[in-house]
């Protein structure tokens, strides 16, 4: 019920303890939001009905109404140039998105206090951005860097929201000691004990207090006719890492949600290679609860046709599908994947002064395609989070060049961009069911 609605009714309540009844003319409006009609020959007062009192009754019918009708009408006056009063429309994603899923960033544990505010009024989650990799929280064997995590555990406390945890495995940030034996490469069993110890005390520190782990990063091969990508862990252990991860993470954190999570799995080959994890990993006793369609693309170039095949496939397979890394490039590249390791040379910088209109107004569409997709499929989506808070925070900023990148929807002074109000138009419009 909108604000107004519920002023009105409580008013109407009001006199009619004093025997002044009234007509109300009400309506769902399309984001069913109760809304009051014809404010003007709204109220419909009827001496008969009054019960007895000391002044006179006409006096009190007069004196009433006219009170009522200016305190509707100044409401009116404040809240619409329509002549209806209507709800406010939402302010922040959360509001907006968060009845169909969660909306989150992802983020490290140092941020300025306007970059705070963003955070607690825009989002219901966040994901550790870096310092919960591998390399950063375990950089040697008998040594844990736990202060940046704990400071994110105490944030996501601080504004009551949920924290997902990025990321037990991945082969891009691991130290090399994981694999190493006195400067040789250490034998299988060697290497599953640190693997199983890493997840213990890492996934063990923060059980319960982290809603998800990404339990292993990106270990599909991008290659046709390869299932997982050539990496140290594939060697040491073969293709039962993946499956000693998922395990152990259950062991040490059994509450928490488990996803795997990577980059293209919305193409159709990494897709089959991906439901074919899913599989195994579920006939041999490991609990995976989500996939994490990364969502590092280009705008301009959206697969989504490919992303919606992917969510339903997933879904159907019987997971949860989050987009956990969503951004969109604006500055062109040879790249459109998402590895880490493949990165161009030059220096060219084409919207170092500034991002042209024509291309934030194609992101915006972009976006705004993206989010009628994800509500469509809402009972298929758990969560949608983009890869950092604003513009500057972007790791497009650096990969695969360094360039100038405006890939997210606030700029690099906190201000919404085209893409934010395009997202969020889009909450507005009836939902879309249609295949």
């Amino acid at each position: 019920i909108s604000l107004c609605a519920f002023a009105t009714l409580c008013l109407c309540a009001y006199l009619s303890s004093y025997g002044i009844f009234t007509t109300l003319f009400l309506h769902h409006s399309q984001s069913g939001v109760v809304e009051i009609d014809n404010v003007a020959g709204l109220i419909d007062i009827r001496p008969s009905e009054v019960a007895s009192c000391e002044q006179n009754p006409k006096e009190i019918f007069m004196n009433m109404k006219s009170m009522l009708k200016t305190v509707l009408l100044a409401a009116v006056a404040l809240t619409a140039d329509t002549g209806l009063c209507a709800a406010e429309p939402p302010a922040s994603l959360k509001a907006a998105y968060g009845k169909w899923f969660d909306v989150g960033t992802a983020l490290g544990p140092r941020l300025t206090e306007a970059e705070e505010q963003l955070l607690a009024s825009q989002f219901t989650t966040f994901t550790s951005e870096n310092c919960l990799k591998p390399a950063m929280i375990h950089p040697r064997e008998n040594q844990f860097s736990f202060q940046q995590g704990d400071a994110l555990v105490a944030l996501a406390e601080k504004h009551h929201l949920k924290l997902n945890a990025h990321t037990l495995v991945w082969h891009e940030s691991c130290p090399d000691w994981f694999f190493l034996d006195q400067g040789k490469p250490a034998g299988r069993e060697l290497v599953l004990k640190r693997l199983q110890e890493h997840i213990a005390a890492v996934a063990g520190r923060y059980s319960g207090k982290v809603a998800s782990w990404d339990v292993v990063n990106e270990a599909i091969s991008d290659k046709p006719g390869e299932y997982l990508r050539d990496s140290k862990w594939k060697m040491a252990l073969g293709e039962d890492f993946i499956l000693e991860a998922f395990l152990a993470a259950h062991k040490a954190d059994p509450k928490a949600e488990l996803v795997y999570n990577d980059f293209g799995i919305e193409q159709p080959a990494k897709r089959q290679k991906t439901l074919r994890l899913i599989r195994e990993l579920r006939e041999r006793g490991a609990r995976l609860d989500g996939v994490g369609i990364q969502g590092h693309w280009a705008s301009g170039r959206v697969p989504l046709q490919q992303i919606e095949e992917s969510i339903v496939a997933f879904h159907q397979a019987g997971v949860k599908v989050m987009i956990t890394e969503l951004d969109l490039d604006v500055v062109p590249r040879k790249n459109q994947g998402a590895d880490v390791s493949q990165t161009e040379k030059g220096t060219d910088d084409p919207y170092a002064n500034g991002c042209p209109p024509e291309v934030l107004q194609r992101q915006a569409a972009d976006y705004a395609a993206l989010f009628k997709l994800f509500r469509k499929h809402a009972d298929k989506v758990s969560r949608v989070t983009f890869w950092n808070l604003h513009d500057g925070r972007s790791w497009l900023n650096g990969w695969p060049r360094k360039r100038t990148n405006y890939p997210l929807l606030w700029d690099r002074q906190l201000q919404p961009k085209p893409a934010f109000d395009a997202v969020m138009a889009v909450a507005r419009e009836p939902v879309s069911t249609k295949p």
